[in-house]
C-alpha cells in the first residue's frame, strides 16, 4: 500500500486530493496547525492527521509528500522529508499527477473560479459526462469539493496563487476576469497579466473569457491555436449572451442567445449578473463537450451554490443570515450590491472580515467607499492574518484605518469576534435583520456558531 503523506492537510485543496488518495487505496497521513470539519471528517475515512507539525511525522517509508503552497521551505516536516530524500510534491503538482489521463477543465481569474468551476461540474454531471473534479469550495450539490469518476473530464480551479495554474496541462480553459490581487507573488498587474496569457496560451484546445479579458491581454484570437468563445450580458456580439434578465428574491433569469439566436429562459438559484456570466460560462463548456441546451438549463436549475458564496446559513421570519468569501474590494462591492437589492422591510447588516495584511495595505485606495450602499449597519473586525509577519498593533491600525474609509456612514470596528457577538446579540434583539458575514478568514466558522446558538 502506498503511503502518501500531505502537509497542511486541512485546507480545501489539499482535503480534496487526501480524499483522491485514500479512494485509490494508499494510506495517507497528514498534519496541519488546527482542526476543522475538513480534516474530521477525513479522520472518519481513515487518514490518520496530527495537529502540529512535528518532524516524527515524517517516515522514511513514505512514498509521497504532498505540501500545501502555504507551508513555507523551512517547515520541519518537509526538511526531514529532504533529509530522508523522499519525493515532495506542490499542490499543483500532485493535481497534474492525479489528472494526468484526464482532459482538464479548469476555470481561473480573479474573481469567480470556484463558482464558474462547481457549476461547469453540475452542467457535466447532470449532463452524464462521468465528471471528475477538485474545487477550492464546497459544492452543495454534491455535498463535497472532491469526486472522481471513470469519464473523461477533470474540472479544476485553476488557482493563480504561487502560479500554479501553470504548472499543468488544461484542454479547456474559462477566464473570468483579472484584476489585481496576491500582491505577495505578483509585482503588479502587468506580471500577473503575463501568467494570464501564458495560461492562454498553453491551453490544449478551447478558451471560454469576455471581451475586457481579451482586451487586457491584447489577445490576437485568429493568432491563437485554439477555439475562442465568449460570454456577455446584453452584449450582442458575445457567443453566449444573456438578456431579458429579472430577479426575484433571491433566484435569477434571464433569456439565453447563441449566436445571436434565442434559445431558451433559464433559471439560477443566486443574484448578481456575475452569477449569470460563471452559469453562460458553464454553458459554454457544456455546449463544447456536446451537452444540449436543454440538459443544460434542467441543470442549472438544480443547482445549489458552493458554501460561502452568497450561502444563506439560516432564514427565518426575523432574521437570515448569509455568507460570502468576498475579500477583495471589488468582490466585497459586489456581494454587498446583491444585499442592497434584495427587497425586504428588515434591516441589512454586513460584517466584514478584511483578509491578509499585506492585500488590504496594497489595494487599501480600493476598498474606498466599497460599503457606501443602503445597508442600515456595517462592522469591520480586525484583519486575518495570513502567511505573514505583523504585530497585532498594526492589524489594529490599519483595520482602524480601513473602516474611516469603506463608507460615508458610521463603522463599528472591533478586535475580537467576542465583541461582535455581543454586538450582535444585543442588535438581534431590538431589530429584524438580514446578517452578511463577508471574509476568506475564520469569519465563516463564527457565523455558523452564531447559527447554531439560535
Amino acid at each position: 500500500m502506498e503511503w502518501i503523506h500531505i502537509i497542511g492537510v486541512g485546507g480545501i485543496a489539499m482535503s480534496a486530493i487526501a480524499q483522491y488518495f485514500l479512494e485509490a487505496g494508499a494510506k495517507v497521513t497528514g498534519s496541519d496547525l488546527n482542526s476543522n470539519q475538513l480534516i474530521e471528517q477525513l479522520q472518519k475515512r481513515g487518514a490518520e492527521i496530527t495537529i502540529g507539525h512535528h518532524q516524527d511525522n515524517i517516515s522514511a517509508d513514505i512514498k509521497k509528500v504532498i505540501y500545501s503552497d502555504a507551508i513555507p521551505e523551512d517547515n520541519v516536516e518537509l526538511v526531514t522529508a529532504k533529509r530522508y530524500n523522499l519525493e515532495r510534491l506542490g499542490r499543483s503538482q500532485a493535481l497534474k499527477l492525479i489528472t494526468k489521463d484526464k482532459d482538464v477543465i479548469s476555470a481561473t481569474g480573479t474573481h469567480g473560479k470556484t463558482t464558474t468551476s462547481a457549476m461547469i461540474a453540475q452542467v457535466l454531471e447532470v449532463g452524464k459526462q462521468d465528471v471528475s473534479f477538485i474545487i477550492g469550495g464546497i459544492l452543495n450539490n454534491f455535498d463535497s469539493n472532491f469526486k472522481i469518476n471513470q469519464g473523461d473530464y477533470f474540472v479544476l480551479e485553476g488557482d493563480e496563487y504561487g502560479r500554479s495554474f501553470l504548472k499543468y496541462q488544461s484542454e479547456l480553459g474559462v477566464l473570468t476576469n483579472i484584476e489585481f490581487d496576491h500582491p505577495d507573488i505578483y509585482q503588479d498587474l502587468d506580471d500577473l497579466l503575463a501568467a494570464y496569457k501564458e495560461y492562454v496560451t498553453n491551453l490544449g484546445s478551447y478558451l471560454v473569457t469576455n471581451q475586457q479579458v481579451i482586451e487586457q491581454l491584447k489577445l490576437d484570437t485568429l493568432d491563437l491555436e485554439i477555439e475562442v468563445e465568449t460570454v456577455g450580458i446584453n452584449q450582442p456580439e458575445a457567443t453566449f449572451n444573456a438578456v431579458e434578465i429579472e430577479e426575484r428574491e433571491l433566484t435569477s433569469y434571464f433569456d439565453l442567445e447563441y449566436q445571436g439566436e434565442r434559445i431558451d429562459r433559464f433559471e439560477l438559484e443566486g443574484l448578481g449578473d456575475y452569477n449569470i456570466k460563471h452559469a453562460l460560462e458553464a454553458i459554454a463548456i457544456g455546449n463544447y463537450c456536446g451537452l444540449s441546451f436543454a440538459k443544460m438549463k434542467e441543470s442549472l436549475s438544480k443547482w445549489r451554490g458552493v458554501k460561502r458564496r452568497f450561502e444563506v446559513l439560516y432564514e427565518a421570519e426575523d432574521k437570515i443570515v448569509i455568507t460570502d468569501y468576498a475579500h477583495h474590494p471589488s468582490e466585497v462591492d459586489v456581494v454587498t450590491a446583491n444585499l442592497e437589492r434584495i427587497k425586504t422591510d428588515k434591516k441589512k447588516v454586513v460584517i466584514f472580515q478584511p483578509h491578509q495584511y499585506i492585500r488590504t495595505n496594497r489595494l487599501f485606495d480600493d476598498y474606498t467607499y466599497v460599503l457606501d450602499k443602503e445597508i442600515d449597519q456595517c462592522i469591520v473586525s480586525k484583519i486575518y492574518k495570513v502567511r505573514e509577519e505583523v504585530s497585532e498593533t498594526e492589524l489594529d491600525r490599519l483595520g482602524l484605518k480601513l473602516s474611516q474609509i469603506i463608507s460615508s456612514d458610521e463603522i463599528h470596528y472591533y478586535n475580537k469576534l467576542g465583541e461582535i457577538k455581543a454586538w450582535l446579540e444585543e442588535y438581534n434583539q431590538k431589530e429584524q435583520a438580514i446578517y452578511l458575514f463577508l471574509g476568506a478568514g475564520d469569519i465563516d466558522d463564527f457565523a455558523r456558531e452564531w447559527v447554531a446558538s439560535f
